[in-house]
C-alpha cells in the first residue's frame, strides 16, 4: 500500500483481490478448448441434464434417517437448507416433514434419468398452506447454494467476436484472416478487444456446439474407455440435442465462411460458468397464475451490439426466445397453483412435457428442464372431472403434500417462526405445544375398524383423536389395552396411517393449516392481557377461530364420534397442557419424578423375581445378601389393590415381563408401557398424598409473583420467612430448569392451582 493510499482504500484493493482470485478459481470464464479438457476428466459432471443435476443436488446434501410416525424415514437433508446453517433467515425455506414427497420426487428424478429425458410434469398438490411452495422454493435455493460449489459447476456459453484491431478484416468474411495465428481463443479478449458478445439464447450447454453425430461417437468411445461409467445414462438432450435457432443460424453460418474449419469456430466460443438464481430468473423461474405467454420470440437483428457483427452475420434475420421456459431452460420451472388458469391455457404442457419442446410460430425449442407445478386439492378434485383429464394425468406425476399429523413435528413450524422473528424471550412454554396439538386434532379423522384384525376392533372403535394424535407422535399409546393389543396395536400403525389415503377426503386434507395457527400466535403476542405468547393467549384466540364457521371450511364438518369436535379440543388440550405444569411444579418442589416411578417399578420387578426364585439380593451399599424387601412389595400392591392370591398376581407380572422379552429381543424393556394401569395407580397415589403440599407451594410462589409485580399490598398472603424461600426455590428451578420467563409463570401456576389445586 502506499503511503498516499488510505487504509480503507488498502480493504477495497484486498477485497478486489479477493474477487479476481475466487473468479479465476471458479473457473468463470474458459475457451471451448479449456472446457473440453474439463470434460473429459470429469464427463459425467459435464454431461447431466436437469434431471439428473437436481438429484445429484440431493445427493450432495446427503440424507439422514428420522423417526416419523413409528418407523425409521428417510429425510434429504437439502431441505433442511443446510448451506446456511449459520443465518436465521434461512428457516423460512426449510420444509418441515413432508419426508414421503421427498422421496416421491427423488423416485421420479430417477426414472426421468432413465428414460433419457423428463415426460412428465410433476404436480404437488394438498390442502392450501401444506408447503408446497415451500419444497420447490426450497429445491431452487439447493440448486442456487449447489451450482456455487466445485461439484455443482456449470456451464452455457456465448459468441464472441472481436474488434477490427485483431483483425483488419472481418473474420473470415470477404478476405483473407490477419487474426495472429497465436491467439487461439477469443475468449479471453479484454472488452475493447470486443466487438460483440452474444450469449446462446437457451443457456445452450457447450457440448452442443459438437456435431451430433460426433458427439455420440465421443460420448460412447469414452464409455468404451471406461472414462464414463457404464451406469450412466446420457440424457436425450446430451445425447442427440441441438442448439437453439439463433446459436444454430450463427454456427451454420460461421462454418460456411470459414469453408468447414471447426476449429476457427470454436474460436469465438467463450464457455461461462453460470449460477442458477430464482431472484434473476437464470435456470429457475416461478409462473403465477396469470394469463400470459410462457414463451415467444422477437427478432432482434436491429439490436446495436448486432451492427458489430461481421456482414454475413448482420444480414441475417435473428430470432431471439424469450419467456419463463427460456429462463427456465437447463433448471426448472414452477407454475405456481397451475390449475387456477384457465385449462385452454396450459394445454400446449401435454406436448411441451412429453417431448420437451415449445413450438413458436418461427421456431420449435428444445428444452432441458424439470417442470413442477401446485395446486390445492378442490381445483385438482375439479380438474378430474374435466373430460380431457386422462390425457393430462398421462402427462403429470402426482406428489401428495398433506397437513402433518405428528404434532411433535408440526411444533417446529411454529418454533421455527419464532426463531426466525428473535421471539423467544416473548414465549412461554408449551405456547407451540398447544397449537400444533391442537391444529393435528382437527385434521384426523375417525379409525376404520370394520376389517381391522378382530383384537383391535374394539379399541380402534373406541379410540379418540387426542389418543390417535398421541400414538401418531409416539408420546403415549391409548389406555385400557392390554400388552398384547399395544403389541398388535404398534404393528397395525402403517395400516392406520394410509386409511383412506386415496380418497379425496383423506386424513390430512383438511383442518387447521399452519398458515392460520400461526396467525393465531401473532394475535395472541399482540393481546396485551397476556405477558407475550403464553398457551392461555393461544386458547383464548382459539375460542374466537372456532366461532368462524362462514370462514374456514373445516369448522363446518359433522361431529363423529368426538372427532371433528373443535371447541372440545381447546378444553382437552387445555388440559394436556395443565398436565405438563403439573410435572413441572412437582419437580421443582423435589418431588417424585416419572423416572422415579420407573425405577420403583422395577425395582418391584426384582425384588419379585429374586423372591420367586428363592434367592437373595445383594446390596452394594451394605455389601451383604439380603431377602426381597417384603415391605417394598406390600406397599406398592396395597396401592395397586392386588388381589388377595398375591403370589398368582405376582407370577402373572413375572411372565408378561418374559412375554415382552420373547416377543421384543434386543428391545429396551419398558414397563410404563407394559403397565400403564399400575403406574397410574401409583402416580395417582402419590398425587393424592401431595396434593395438600403441591396447593400450598403454589399458592405461596403465586403470592410472591403478586409482590413483585403489583407490590406488597396487592397479595392476599403475608410469606413468612420460610414460606419465601420455599416461593423463590421453586420459581428459580421452573426458570432455570424449565426455561419459564418469570413473568409468564403467574399464569400458568394461577391456571393449575385454580383448576386442580
Amino acid at each position: 500500500m502506499s503511503q498516499d493510499e488510505s487504509p480503507s482504500l488498502g480493504a477495497l484493493r484486498g477485497l478486489e483481490a479477493s474477487v479476481r482470485e475466487q473468479f479465476e478459481n471458479n473457473r468463470r470464464v474458459l475457451s471451448f478448448d479449456e472446457y473440453f479438457s474439463l470434460f473429459q476428466h470429469a464427463p459425467q459432471e459435464h454431461c447431466r441434464t436437469a434431471a439428473q443435476y437436481l438429484r445429484d443436488c440431493l445427493d450432495f446434501y446427503g440424507t439422514r434417517e428420522i423417526e416419523h410416525m413409528g418407523r425409521s424415514t428417510t429425510r434429504y437433508r437439502l431441505f433442511d437448507c443446510p448451506w446456511e446453517d449459520d443465518d436465521e433467515s434461512s428457516v423460512r425455506y426449510r420444509v418441515v416433514g413432508q419426508e414421503q414427497a421427498q422421496a416421491e420426487l427423488y423416485r421420479m428424478l430417477t426414472n426421468f434419468i432413465q428414460e433419457g429425458r423428463v415426460t412428465r410434469l410433476i404436480l404437488l398438490h394438498g390442502p392450501n398452506g401444506s408447503a408446497k411452495s415451500s419444497f420447490i422454493r426450497c429445491l431452487a435455493r439447493g440448486l442456487e447454494a449447489y451450482s456455487a460449489e466445485p461439484e455443482g459447476a456449470i456451464y452455457a456459453f456465448n459468441w464472441v467476436f472481436p474488434s477490427s484491431r485483431l483483425a483488419k478484416k472481418r473474420l473470415g468474411f470477404g478476405g483473407e484472416d490477419d487474426t495472429p495465428k497465436s491467439l487461439e481463443s477469443y475468449a479471453h479478449l479484454e472488452e475493447d478487444d470486443v466487438d460483440a458478445r452474444l450469449p446462446a439464447d437457451l443457456r445452450d450447454h457447450p457440448l452442443l456446439l459438437l456435431p451430433k453425430e460426433r458427439r455420440r461417437e465421443l460420448l460412447e468411445g469414452m464409455r468404451r474407455e471406461g472414462t464414463l461409467h457404464e451406469d450412466f445414462r446420457i440424457g436425450d438432450y446430451i445425447r442427440d440435442g441441438d442448439l437453439s435457432p439463433r446459436s444454430k443460424t450463427i454456427a451454420d453460418t460461421l462454418l460456411s465462411a470459414y469453408h468447414g474449419d471447426f476449429q476457427r469456430l470454436l474460436q469465438h466460443i467463450q464457455v461461462e460458468r453460470f449460477y442458477f438464481s430464482l431472484r434473476y430468473r437464470r435456470g429457475v423461474v416461478t409462473i403465477e397464475p396469470q394469463l400470459h405467454v410462457d414463451a415467444s420470440l422477437r427478432q432482434v437483428t436491429m439490436d446495436q451490439q448486432l451492427q458489430s457483427l461481421p456482414p454475413s452475420l448482420r444480414s441475417l434475420s435473428l430470432y431471439e426466445p424469450m419467456g419463463d421456459l427460456v429462463d427456465a431452460n437447463r433448471g426448472m420451472v414452477e407454475f405456481n397453483d397451475l390449475l387456477k388458469k384457465p385449462l385452454d391455457s396450459y394445454k400446449y404442457l401435454l406436448a411441451t412435457c412429453e417431448k420437451g419442446t415449445v413450438a413458436l410460430p418461427n421456431a420449435i425449442l428444445h428444452l432441458d428442464a424439470l417442470f413442477l407445478a401446485s395446486s390445492n386439492e378442490r381445483h385438482l378434485a375439479a380438474f378430474k372431472e374435466y373430460q380431457d383429464f386422462p390425457s393430462f394425468k398421462g402427462r403429470m406425476d402426482l406428489v401428495k403434500m398433506p397437513y402433518l399429523r405428528n404434532f411433535r413435528t408440526e411444533r417446529a413450524i411454529y418454533e421455527e417462526q419464532i426463531a426466525r422473528g428473535g421471539l423467544s424471550h416473548q414465549v412461554a412454554p408449551h405456547a407451540t405445544y398447544v397449537v400444533a396439538l391442537w391444529a393435528v386434532l382437527t385434521r384426523l379423522k375417525q379409525p376404520l375398524h370394520a376389517d381391522a384384525p378382530e383384537s383391535l376392533r374394539d379399541a380402534l372403535k373406541k379410540m379418540s383423536p387426542i389418543e390417535k394424535a398421541e400414538f401418531y407422535a409416539g408420546t403415549r399409546e391409548p389406555e385400557g389395552l392390554t400388552p398384547e393389543q399395544t403389541r398388535d396395536l404398534r404393528a397395525h400403525l402403517p395400516t392406520l396411517i394410509n386409511e383412506c389415503q386415496a380418497d379425496i377426503d383423506y386424513e390430512g386434507a383438511f383442518g387447521a393449516s399452519p398458515r392460520e395457527m400461526k396467525e393465531v400466535m401473532l394475535n395472541a403476542l399482540q393481546d396485551e392481557s397476556h405477558p407475550g405468547l403464553t398457551p392461555l393467549g393461544i386458547f383464548d384466540e382459539l375460542r374466537k377461530i372456532v366461532k368462524l364457521k362462514s370462514v374456514y371450511e373445516w369448522l363446518k364438518r359433522p361431529k363423529q364420534e368426538g372427532y371433528h369436535d373443535h371447541e372440545a379440543f381447546i378444553d382437552i388440550v387445555f388440559e394436556r397442557w395443565l398436565d405438563h405444569v403439573d410435572n413441572e411444579l412437582r419437580s421443582a418442589m423435589g418431588l417424585v419424578s416419572a423416572e422415579q416411578y420407573d425405577e420403583l417399578f422395577q425395582k418391584y420387578i426384582l425384588h419379585v423375581s429374586y423372591l420367586q426364585k428363592g434367592e437373595k439380593i445383594y446390596n452394594s451399599a451394605a455389601s451383604r445378601a439380603e431377602e426381597p424387601d417384603a415391605d417394598l412389595m406390600e406397599r406398592l400392591e396395597k396401592i395397586w389393590q392386588a388381589p388377595e392370591d398375591r403370589e398368582r398376581f405376582r407370577r402373572d407380572l413375572i411372565g408378561r415381563v418374559g412375554a415382552y422379552r420373547v416377543d421384543y429381543p434386543g428391545e429396551e424393556l419398558n414397563y410404563r408401557r407394559l403397565f400403564p394401569a399400575l403406574f397410574r395407580a401409583l402416580e395417582s397415589d402419590y398425587y393424592s398424598k401431595q396434593q395438600s403440599e403441591m396447593r400450598k407451594v403454589g399458592q405461596y410462589a403465586l403470592a410472591l409473583l403478586t409482590e413483585e409485580e403489583e407490590g406488597p399490598r396487592a397479595s392476599n398472603m403475608k410469606l413468612g420467612q420460610e414460606q419465601r424461600a420455599k416461593a423463590e426455590e421453586v420459581l428459580k428451578r421452573l426458570e432455570q430448569d424449565f426455561n419459564y420467563p418469570r413473568i409468564a409463570i403467574r399464569e400458568a401456576l394461577g391456571s393449575l392451582i385454580g383448576q386442580r389445586y
